[in-house]
């Protein structure tokens, strides 16, 4: 008698973990149709997603996604992660990432369904919940000097290497949110700093001030669970940048990942003021009250961007051409090489906000030819859009970011472990070298 069932190892893990799903019990060379079904959210928000993939089993009607490749679905070639990456986003919606009173960084974790489905018939079923945050991190609102932000962290823990995490133009407190889960899931107690658009801090990227910044490595570093000599900053985008800049000023900061970044100080925003409509292009930061030196946009390319975000289109050929017309240059370029510690730079050939590969080429070049003391790496990876985030999460959304999504899927998971193994040599354990 045929007993179809779904088999998931582990069934239970962190996101960034590879789960292995095996058919069993079905009839020889049985054409089988694979369900996955996200129902209840990532965290700070909620989400829908759903992928397929149709199966046929072999001769004891078996299915393994680990060497078999689908017939037909939402995606191709044998992955065994596929079905987590390649699902579509049927509706999403993020509790209030601007408001750190109201957001909660929920859920802790989420169930995928899977069912196998013959001949029009569910006949198998297997739940695989991800975990988001390890249940031993705790998560605390942060309203201190002046700062805003969620500290995940082991209140068991001794004192580790730490992480600031900084998120990029989307604003407001819930991207970054999610990556400091993930470090001090795996045992770096991380700070997720809002910067902007976020209870009463800025409106918009412009003259955010370094020391606000620097006032978050000083409370990150009093803290009980820190080492207080081993901080390092992660940046997705906009904050890659930041991080760069901040690594450069801050001495305390002693290793830097910039994913996504520019290699200069960018244009913030184009009015003086939230108020204002007269055209006044705006550095990103200031330092003891001044401007950084920045590239900036004439008003066409301003007018242009804006609308080409609206519908969703690729703007990184306007940072070239003012990277291009820039007559300052080397006052905006980041001083990298004034950074203490090792840099990791990830970045893609088809990003369609700015040209992040030719930026982070160029800091490798700048580095080199100030004999930096410290490892620095470049991965870059091909056909790969802007949103490179951690793994086995849907990437299937290039429109505006770029990229194909198997491709984005391949460099989240690939750069996460490069991450993981970069902070494990930045900071090795005692009785070890790196």
């Amino acid at each position: 008698m045929l007993r179809p069932q779904i088999e998931v190892t582990p069934s239970t893990a962190l996101i960034d973990v590879p789960v292995h799903i095996t058919l069993s019990g079905f009839a020889p060379h049985q054409l089988i149709t694979l369900h996955a079904t996200l129902t209840d959210g990532m965290p700070g928000g909620e989400m829908s997603a759903s992928s397929h993939a149709i199966f046929q089993s072999d001769e004891d009607g078996n299915v393994d996604l680990v060497s078999q490749a689908p017939l037909f679905g939402t995606y191709e070639g044998i992955d065994p992660m596929g079905l987590f990456w390649s699902m579509h986003v049927q509706s999403q919606r993020f509790y209030s990432p601007h408001s750190l009173d109201t957001f909660e960084f929920a859920p802790r974790s989420t169930e995928i369904h899977l069912s196998a489905e013959v001949h029009g018939k569910v006949i198998a079923k297997a739940n695989v919940t991800r975990i988001f945050v390890s249940p031993e991190v705790s998560i605390e609102k942060i309203r201190e000097n002046g700062l805003v932000g969620l500290y995940f962290f082991d209140p068991h823990a001794e004192p580790r290497p730490a992480v600031l995490v900084l998120g990029g133009s989307e604003g407001g407190i819930g991207s970054s949110s999610q990556f400091a889960a993930l470090f001090a899931s795996h045992g770096y107690p991380a700070l997720a700093l809002a910067y902007f658009q976020c209870d009463d801090l800025p409106d918009d990227i412009r003259r955010i001030p370094l020391e606000y910044i620097q006032n978050a490595i000083q409370w990150l570093k009093t803290q009980p669970q820190v080492h207080p000599e081993k901080i390092a900053v992660f940046g997705r985008s906009k904050g890659a940048e930041l991080s760069l800049v901040m690594g450069s000023f801050d001495p305390d900061i002693r290793a830097v990942i910039a994913s996504s970044p520019s290699s200069t100080v960018c244009i913030g925003c184009d009015t003086e003021s939230a108020d204002s409509a007269i055209f006044s292009p705006q550095s990103s930061w200031s330092f003891r009250g001044e401007p950084l030196p920045f590239v900036p946009w004439t008003e066409t390319q301003s007018r242009e961007a804006n609308e080409r975000l609206q519908t969703k289109e690729r703007i990184d050929h306007l940072h070239k051409e003012a990277w291009k017309n820039c007559e300052w240059m080397e006052d905006a370029s980041i001083p990298v090489e004034r950074i203490q510690g090792p840099i990791l730079l990830l970045s893609s050939d088809d990003d369609h906000w700015w040209p992040s590969a030719e930026h982070c080429e160029q800091m490798v070049k700048r580095l080199q030819e100030n004999r930096f003391p410290h490892e620095v790496v470049h991965l870059r990876y091909e056909n790969t859009g802007h949103m490179i985030r951690f793994p086995y999460i849907p990437t299937t959304r290039t429109q505006l970011n770029g990229g194909t999504a198997k491709n984005n899927a391949y460099a989240c998971e690939h750069s996460w472990r490069e991450v993981l193994q970069f902070l494990e040599r930045a900071f090795p354990k005692a009785g070890t070298t790196g």
